[in-house]
């Protein structure tokens, strides 16, 4: 069993299905008793290495105690979803996985048809941006569903901090984001640092050695940062991976406030995947994410909201908030009238934003 070379980040993202998937469908072969046993003895092996040792044994041993199940599931990915739910049921940690690909071993490396696939999947899908726009009384809002690992996200997010430089506070809606890639997550974060500032970092066990993988804000961003003004954070069980480092270091570093739910408290990551042999993969955590202001993490509890609400009302909580407590930046007699008229009913100003202004 080895490790891909890849390296992975806590913030994979947590999609039922990749955008190269369509490319590998084909006849799905049958297993056999002996092949199942194989894999599970892999997967066995590879849990020492799960970054925290207590619930290795337990992972092992729902495993090991369900081997006889597993014999009777010829299907290869009906096999690696049960294994999964299994694992994920013990550790409660969304980053154990077992996958099944028949090219497992062959390929590592996606085709240019298969690269080609997942930008214009990104592309169709906004790069992870589900709206961006200023809402009445200059507060801006932005949903994001995932972090892309495109390498056109960075103009993309360059873009959308453009759209919203020019508001008084600042709305980030997280509630149903899957995570994603780490050097975008931190690209977005680096718009509201001034000056360049360690984030949490991965610890991990290699080899038995342990490592440190720093991550920093990045010194130059392209366009204005968002500095000085109000963030609110929404977020919610549904709130995932690398959305979650970002809601923890903005609110260990005092820059933004959360509301909502606790996130799903998926603070691990992984060197990269294990080769379970027969096609099949797993994703191992074994390292786990650590803020350098409160050296520990999430992990079973997720951020915790600064301001506690059902995931349904956080939005305008939120709009409530921004608009009570940010100020104006320039002296306008019709933004001062829009303000006012939103304040006097907020839930009412958020229905005009979308059903449109009365005339």
């Amino acid at each position: 069993m080895q490790r891909s070379s890849s390296t992975l980040f806590a913030a994979a993202i947590l999609f039922s299905s990749s955008p190269w998937s369509c490319y590998a469908q084909s006849q799905v072969p049958s297993l056999t008793p002996t092949q199942i046993d194989r894999v599970v003895d892999h997967l066995a092996a590879a849990l020492d290495n799960y970054v925290f040792p207590d619930i290795a044994a337990k992972l092992k041993a729902e495993i090991q105690s369900h081997r006889g199940e597993y014999r009777g599931i010829s299907n290869p990915t009906v096999l690696a979803a049960r294994l999964t739910a299994d694992m994920r049921a013990v550790g409660r940690d969304q980053h154990l996985a077992v996958t099944f690909d028949e090219q497992l071993a062959i390929k590592k490396d996606p085709t240019p048809e298969e690269e080609q696939h997942a930008h214009a999947f990104d592309l169709a899908s906004g790069f992870g941006v589900r709206s961006a726009r200023r809402l009445p009384g200059n507060i801006g809002y932005v949903d994001l569903s995932y972090f892309s690992p495109d390498r056109d996200a960075g103009a993309v997010l360059a873009a959308v901090m453009q759209l919203v430089n020019g508001t008084d506070a600042l709305i980030l809606d997280l509630r149903r984001n899957g995570g994603g890639s780490g050097e975008t997550e931190t690209t977005l974060l680096s718009y509201f640092f001034k000056d360049t500032t360690q984030l949490s970092s991965v610890v991990e066990t290699v080899d038995g050695k342990i490592h440190e993988r720093q991550h920093w804000t990045s010194a130059y961003v392209q366009g204005p940062r968002y500095i000085g003004k109000p963030v609110f954070i929404l977020t919610s069980r549904h709130t995932h991976s690398a959305a979650e480092v970002l809601a923890y270091d903005l609110q260990n570093c005092h820059l933004a406030m959360i509301l909502g739910e606790p996130t799903s408290g998926d603070a691990t990551s992984a060197t990269g995947t294990t080769d379970l042999g027969d096609h099949f993969s797993a994703f191992i955590a074994n390292g786990q994410v650590r803020s350098p202001i409160t050296n520990r993490n999430y992990i079973g509890t997720g951020v915790q909201p600064d301001v506690p609400t059902a995931q349904a009302a956080a939005l305008l909580t939120a709009y409530s908030l921004a608009l009570k407590g940010a100020t104006s930046s320039v002296g306008s007699d019709e933004l001062t009238k829009e303000r006012v008229s939103a304040m006097k009913d907020p839930q009412d100003a958020l229905l005009q934003e979308v059903n449109g202004f009365p005339q």
